[in-house]
């Protein structure tokens, strides 16, 4: 009996293997190593979890669902903010203490208008398969143009991921008007259109800046392209003379976030677990990464004056996805093993696999040469009166604005805004070291 069942093993596997394959072909993945620097020592760090720290939720019923990005208008009257239901939303009064002083208002939707917009939660989920992101619109990256001729005249640039690149006039007003600048590169096929549109910037000279995470797969499926190992991220350019995007870097891994640096010579890119820089005179990527490894899967990065606690310094913000850091992270264990993850992608639905990746709510700063200056966590490990863990208040940040005497926390994966107390942060000076 043993040696038969022995005998057969080989064809159960063979049978496995070539399951796994169809699955992968019917998903369109092919995962490939890849590689992946050391994981840094998160030493010490500040909390954003601690008795003094109090989570504001804003709009959790339905208001401003899975917002992404977050921009302030230059008098800090108005935030406005990306929805996962295809929405624009702009927040008057975001330096009020009292909640209720908060108005939503909205721009309008990249997309269709449809009752179910932005009911699939975070992965746009559906038991049919439907694919009611692409329909609705998915904005991501916000980019506010301010005028010079005063405030009426600023307009709101939004990197949609299947939308496309949109500016928004009359942003302030009670009718704003919203107009498609591309929907792809000029040197992309005419039938083909953005699917994962990240992140926007406008640089000195006019000219936009956008992020593209993959050309293969959508933003409701992001985590296939991080676990497949591609390097289909690509760096676009807009000039609205031609009223053509161009390509001016390719195979950028999971291209995401983007940023002006503080002298105006670069672009910031978060790329996976790196943050790469690109030379805007030069239009060249830079071999060399800006910064080598974050402690985490970075999502957006913003161009500050202040750390987190308000101290006065130039500085970078990275909000953290994923931890990448010792003693294990997920990504780590998995970039060479190509048959697990082979297998995770073909047998393991997406919605479980979103639950299975490990959480937390965190950001990294850095300063002006990329060196780290301080790290805020909540890792869920704090404990409440009951002596339970009270679990992580606000994982997954995608984006952190201030305004006033407030953090607001975004988040693409809950269904709410948050923001925090900028004095409940307290500076202990810690860091991180390799």
């Amino acid at each position: 009996m043993a040696k038969t069942q022995l005998q057969i093993l080989p064809l159960i596997i063979l049978i496995g293997a070539k399951l796994v394959q169809l699955r992968l072909a019917k998903l369109n993945l092919s995962p490939i190593n890849f590689a992946t620097p050391d994981l840094p020592d998160l030493v010490l760090d500040e909390r954003l979890a601690n008795d003094n720290v109090q989570v504001e939720k804003i709009g959790e019923g339905g208001e401003l669902p899975y917002p992404e990005c977050l921009v302030i208008s230059s008098d800090e009257q108005y935030m406005f903010a990306s929805l996962g239901d295809g929405r624009v939303a702009r927040i008057s009064n975001p330096k009020a203490k009292n909640l209720e002083e908060l108005k939503i208002n909205y721009l309008g939707r990249t997309g269709e208008d449809d009752e179910n917009c932005g009911k699939g939660g975070p992965a746009d989920m559906w038991p049919d398969g439907t694919n009611m992101e692409s329909k609705c619109g998915r904005p991501l990256g916000l980019w506010l143009v301010t005028s010079s001729e005063g405030k009426d005249g600023d307009t709101l640039l939004v990197a949609d991921a299947y939308k496309g690149l949109i500016m928004f006039n009359n942003i302030y007003g009670d009718d704003a008007i919203m107009a498609t600048l591309a929907t792809r590169a000029d040197s992309d096929p005419p039938e083909h259109n953005f699917s994962l549109l990240n992140a926007v910037v406008s640089s000195s000279n006019g000219d936009i800046y956008l992020t593209e995470t993959s050309t293969k797969h959508q933003r409701r499926r992001i985590f296939h392209a991080a676990l497949e190992g591609h390097a289909t991220g690509r760096l676009l350019r807009y000039r609205d003379e031609t009223g053509k995007v161009e390509v001016v870097a390719n195979n950028i891994l999971m291209a995401n976030g983007i940023a002006i640096s503080h002298d105006k010579k670069s672009l910031l890119i978060v790329s996976g677990i790196r943050v790469m820089r690109f030379s805007i005179e030069t239009q060249k990527l830079d071999t060399n990464p800006f910064i080598a490894v974050i402690p985490g899967t970075g999502d957006n990065i913003k161009t500050m004056d202040t750390t987190p606690d308000g101290k006065k310094v130039k500085c970078y913000w990275v909000a953290l996805g994923s931890p990448y850091k010792k003693p294990f992270s997920l990504l780590k264990f998995l970039a060479d093993k190509v048959w697990v993850r082979s297998f995770i992608l073909a047998i393991v639905p997406y919605g479980t696999l979103i639950q299975l990746i490990p959480k937390w709510s965190a950001v990294a700063v850095y300063d002006e040469q990329g060196n780290l200056m301080e790290t805020l966590r909540d890792d869920g490990k704090m404990l409440g009166e009951n002596g339970n863990k009270l679990g992580v208040g606000v994982p997954w940040l995608s984006e952190l604005e201030p305004v006033g005497d407030y953090v607001y926390l975004a988040s693409w994966f809950n269904p709410f805004l948050a923001r925090i107390n900028r004095d409940s942060i307290v500076p202990n000076k810690r860091s991180m070291k390799w």
